[in-house]
């Protein structure tokens, strides 16, 4: 899904009109010329908590799109690709998320969606090693660069990110030509095709949200732990502080703290608590205080890990809570999140 600026009919320019355009500008007719009533980045933070306006050519940044009650209505990657925004959500909230935009952005943007593209991501510490035999380029990139790359001969759009913790990147491709690229990248011996279930173990250990089940409608960013998502200028006394929906709910919270909060846990012993369960502040407490969001077992830590909310008072690093678990009552320490060092190349 892209926003872009729409098409105008002939019109002088101005020495600048590149560099306009470059930067995202919305061209409007003007006195004659074309000129920039305002830019991309400046229309999609009307919808935001994040500074998008911030966001350099060549670069993206994690952000959600949230309601008038501050609850989470997607989250996702918004890239500068200077001219305009590449914004890639949840494959289950596509259709929500263009009838969003579309609602509020679509007398100041051209909104277009890329039904006919396929994202493949390629995770782990040798990602680089094998992309770049297709893509030389991607050596250059850093952790969220992102923009068009040639990619095995096909025009592609790059990212130097992922959702396993790990380093790696993700590749939009036109669908046609996503199985051919597939398996250019699983000729290399050093690649294996790997399903939903480890992506999920791995950004578990990474303490990653997924939509759906650690984050939704209901919850705010704060109460997510997402407030490190949300830049000072977009908070209280901030250059462009507020201004989206739910702003004053979740710049509240995120000066007075929120009523519970996402947390990672570690339970006792080597069974799994998973999505659901629910929590109790004592092993005899007949009073739920919380549930497990997400839930499994942590193969590069080789120990059961998962996340829940809880409210504040219990949400301290350390303290105990316990998970009903077949009929009984098994501890579980809160912990930090992510349970394993991420390996980011920044």
């Amino acid at each position: 899904m892209m926003l872009a600026r729409d098409d105008q009919s002939e019109l002088k320019r101005t020495p600048l009109h590149t560099l306009h355009v470059a930067s995202g500008g919305k061209m409007v007719p003007f006195a004659g010329y074309d000129m920039p009533v305002q830019y991309a980045s400046g229309v999609l933070r009307e919808l935001l908590p994040q500074d998008i306006l911030a966001v350099a050519p060549g670069r993206q940044r994690y952000a959600q799109f949230t309601n008038g009650e501050g609850g989470i209505l997607d989250d996702l990657m918004v890239a500068n690709f200077g001219s305009h925004l590449f914004l890639v959500v949840n494959a289950a909230c596509k259709a929500e998320d263009e009838a969003h935009l579309r609602a509020n952005l679509s007398e100041t943007c051209l909104i277009e969606p890329l039904p006919d593209r396929a994202l493949i991501a390629l995770q782990g510490p040798k990602a680089e090693s094998v992309l770049a035999k297709l893509c030389a380029d991607v050596a250059l990139m850093r952790f969220m660069d992102a923009g068009p790359r040639r990619v095995d001969g096909l025009d592609c759009f790059v990212s130097r990110s992922g959702y396993t913790g790990e380093d790696g990147f993700e590749i939009s491709v036109p669908a046609e030509r996503a199985e051919a690229l597939a398996k250019a990248l699983l000729g290399n011996s050093d690649v294996l095709p790997i399903g939903l279930g480890a992506r999920d173990s791995l950004r578990l250990e990474a303490g990653l949200c997924l939509y759906g089940h650690d984050i939704d409608a209901t919850t705010t960013p704060i109460e997510g732990a997402l407030e490190w998502s949300i830049q000072k200028s977009r908070r209280q006394g901030g250059a462009r502080a507020g201004g989206f929906p739910g702003a004053d709910r979740i710049l509240s919270q995120l000066e007075n703290s929120a009523p519970r909060r996402r947390v990672g846990l570690t339970p006792e012993g080597r069974a799994p608590v998973r999505e659901g369960a629910p929590l109790f502040p004592d092993a005899a407490s007949s009073e739920q205080i919380g549930k497990v969001t997400s839930g499994g077992f942590g193969p590069s830590i080789n120990a059961p890990v998962a996340m829940g909310y809880l409210p504040s008072s219990h949400a301290a690093i350390g303290g105990l809570v316990f998970a009903e678990l077949r009929g009984q009552r098994l501890p579980l320490r809160v912990a930090a999140t992510p349970f394993i060092p991420n390996t980011y190349k920044r």
